[in-house]
C-alpha cells in the first residue's frame, strides 16, 4: 500500500513507499539481500521498515501457524539481531529459536555503517527492541486506543497515548546509552479521530498537535484507507486539497 511521508523538521519532505514489512513473509537473510541490492541499485535511498505484525489473515495468507503475539515479538528480535548485523555485510552466523544463518556474508552497503531499520512497535517489549536497534520508530499507538466503551479513542486520548510512548522510547534511548536525536519519531496516521488530509486546516492541526507530543515525521495512506476500502477513485476534490496541502506545504521539499 502506498504511504506518503511528511517531516516536521526545517521543512517537510514527501516521500512514496511501503513503511514496513512484517516477519511473517521474510527472513532475515532473504530480507536483508533485497534490502542491500536495492540500496546498490539505488545509490544508498533505501530504509529498511519491519514490524511484528498484527493481523492473523498475513498468516492465512502463506498458510502458516498464527503466531500468539509473544512468539512474533521473539521472532522480530531475532530478526532485527541478525538484520542489524547482514546489512553491515559483516559475515553473520547465528542459531537461533527461529531463525539460524550460517556463514552468511552480503556485500557492504552503500549507506554506512548500514542501511537505516525502521522498526514498527506498540507494546513494550517490542518498543524496548526499538529503542536498541531503530534508527526510525513508527507508531499508530494513538489510533489504537479505546475509549473504555468499546468505541474509538478521542484525540486528547490518542495524544496522550502517543506522548507517554514517545516518553518511553526517551527513557530506553538513555538506557541503551543512544544519542539524543538518534531515533526518528513517525505517527502513521490511520483511525484517526482528526483526519489530516480532507483539509489545509485538519493537516496543520494533525501535524501540530503531534509535533507537540514529540513526533518527528508524518505518514499518510493515499489513496485514502477508504476508498481503498470502498473500491473508490480518488475523488477530484479530495485530489485538490491533497494538492493543496502539497503546494502550501510542500513547496520547499524534495520529492523521492
Amino acid at each position: 500500500m502506498d504511504a506518503s511521508r511528511f517531516a516536521r523538521e526545517d521543512h517537510l519532505a514527501h516521500s512514496h513507499g511501503t513503511l514496513v514489512t512484517t516477519i511473517v513473509s521474510r527472513r532475515p537473510l532473504l530480507l536483508a539481500t533485497t534490502a542491500l541490492t536495492v540500496d546498490h541499485l539505488s545509490g544508498g535511498r533505501i530504509e529498511v521498515g519491519i514490524g511484528a505484525g498484527d493481523q492473523p489473515t498475513a498468516s492465512d495468507v502463506f498458510g502458516l501457524p498464527r503466531w500468539p503475539p509473544a512468539e512474533r515479538v521473539a521472532r522480530l528480535e531475532e530478526q532485527l539481531e541478525l538484520l542489524n548485523e547482514l546489512l553491515r555485510g559483516n559475515e553473520v552466523s547465528r542459531a537461533g529459536t527461529y531463525y539460524s544463518v550460517r556463514g552468511a556474508h552480503l556485500a557492504s552497503p552503500v549507506q554506512q555503517p548500514r542501511p537505516p531499520l525502521l522498526v514498527s512497535a506498540e507494546g513494550p517489549r517490542a518498543l524496548r527492541l526499538a529503542a536498541r536497534y531503530a534508527d526510525a520508530w513508527s507508531t499508530l499507538v494513538g489510533q489504537w486506543v479505546a475509549d473504555g466503551a468499546g468505541g474509538g479513542a478521542s484525540e486528547q486520548q490518542a495524544l496522550a497515548a502517543t506522548k507517554a510512548k514517545v516518553e518511553e522510547l526517551e527513557r530506553l534511548r538513555v538506557e541503551f546509552g543512544r544519542g539524543a536525536g538518534s531515533i526518528r519519531r513517525i505517527v502513521l496516521a490511520y483511525r484517526q479521530p482528526v483526519v489530516p488530509l480532507s483539509s489545509l486546516d485538519a493537516f496543520d492541526h494533525f501535524v501540530g498537535s503531534y509535533a507537540e507530543v514529540g513526533i518527528d515525521e508524518f505518514v499518510f495512506y493515499w489513496p485514502p484507507v477508504l476508498n481503498l476500502k470502498e473500491r473508490r477513485a480518488v475523488s477530484r476534490e479530495q485530489r485538490m486539497v491533497v494538492e493543496r496541502i502539497a503546494a502550501t506545504r510542500l513547496s520547499s521539499s524534495s520529492t523521492a
